[in-house]
């Protein structure tokens, strides 16, 4: 559950969570939970408004029962960062030199690095997803949090380590020096995980996204930008409620987006709902939608003429633009990177276009479409290289 609704995504997913469970097919990833548990609500919010919601003691990292069929997760970000430093902190020592020094950092001062303690908290809700104690996991993006800049969190930090420390140089440096192959061994597992929910994230048979927003101008005008972001990171959308609402909502959707999205209204109560009895009443229900690729991920290649060095390629996806003056592309090695309302993103390429350069791009009714032509220093000198 995400939004530009604060308190309210909150409420809304603590609503979500004790209300009535929906079953679903899932991806052979994630196990079978037809004998699994209720809903797992987790929340990062470092104010921990869900349990003063529910009423109930919490301690991080563990999960607590609100109801029969729910239960509560609230997770401590910096105290995770702290375990998990004070276990990697051995092999990265071992390696000496710049990597000894490294080591000797606090985890306090590396709570300011982008995406560290995010990455913790996805791992851990990765691991809760992957161990079929549950039916469903609710994750609440309220508390402060920047909802978009959480989801991008893990093709950051494998950015990140792409750069500071190439795969194959870590591979050739592990084979040189043992005494490397500790943090080696680390830095892969890392960029192993944030592969493996990056994956999770953009398969809508797996992931779901729900939008919370605020009734009124501001809320339309944010829901808007959310719903364009959303699709250019290729997350699938099912839904979007609109928190003390007082219409029905129906031009929250930009009519140009594709697919519709049903919206549901929460109307405003007389009394903050306090407890799992009040949140049911509330009576939201959040449905799940097609599992069908959004956005980016579902991204089509296309040739459209000429052959050899004279092919042109086009990439073409579904794509919402609320502020159009917003829009910019660039290329980074194999990677699009594509910039609208504020937010950038990695479209990774692929590998027929990978040996092209950008020819141009538009974006009509609804679609953004990029043309590509053979890059002649890199593109092969026998066939056409269309698969």
């Amino acid at each position: 559950m995400l939004g530009p609704g604060g308190a309210g995504v909150s409420t809304v997913a603590a609503a979500v969570a004790v209300g009535a469970t929906s079953s679903r097919r899932v991806r052979q990833a994630i196990p079978d939970r037809s004998d699994a548990g209720g809903t797992l609500l987790v929340t990062l919010d470092r104010f921990r408004q869900a349990s003063r919601v529910f009423g109930v003691y919490s301690t991080p990292g563990t999960p607590v029962a609100v109801s029969q069929q729910a239960h509560l997760l609230e997770l401590d970000t910096l105290a995770m960062l702290g375990e998990s430093w004070a276990i990697l902190r051995g092999p990265v020592s071992l390696a000496g030199g710049l990597a000894a020094d490294v080591a000797a950092i606090d985890p306090e001062e590396l709570a300011g690095m982008p995406g560290v303690e995010q990455m913790l908290a996805w791992r851990r809700i990765r691991d809760e997803a992957v161990s079929g104690r549950w039916r469903r996991i609710v994750v609440d993006c309220s508390g402060g949090i920047d909802p978009i800049g959480f989801l991008g969190v893990p093709g950051l930090v494998a950015g990140y380590l792409e750069r500071i420390w190439p795969r194959h140089r870590r591979l050739a440096g592990a084979a040189e020096t043992p005494r490397l192959a500790g943090g080696a061994g680390v830095v892969d597992q890392l960029a192993a995980d944030c592969a493996d929910i990056a994956g999770l994230l953009v398969d809508p048979s797996v992931t779901r996204a729900h939008l919370v927003t605020p009734a009124g101008d501001h809320g339309r005008e944010a829901t808007h930008r959310l719903l364009a972001a959303l699709d250019l990171m290729g997350i699938s959308t099912c839904g979007v409620v609109v928190n003390r609402g007082r219409d029905d909502g129906r031009d929250l959707v930009p009519a140009h987006r594709g697919p519709a999205l049903p919206v549901t209204v929460a109307h405003e109560l007389s009394v903050e709902p306090r407890t799992v009895a009040a949140l049911r009443r509330l009576g939201i229900e959040v449905p799940d939608g097609p599992p069908a690729p959004a956005g980016s991920a579902a991204a089509e290649v296309e040739h459209v003429s000429g052959t050899g060095l004279s092919s042109v390629y086009r990439l073409s996806w579904r794509q919402p633009l609320p502020d159009p003056d917003t829009l910019a592309l660039g290329r980074s090695g194999d990677d699009l990177l594509v910039t609208l309302s504020g937010v950038r993103h990695r479209v990774t390429l692929p590998s027929v276009l990978r040996r092209c350069t950008v020819l141009d791009a538009r974006w009509d009714d609804g679609t953004l479409s990029v043309r590509f032509t053979p890059d002649p220093a890199v593109w092969p000198r026998a066939g056409h290289a269309d698969d």
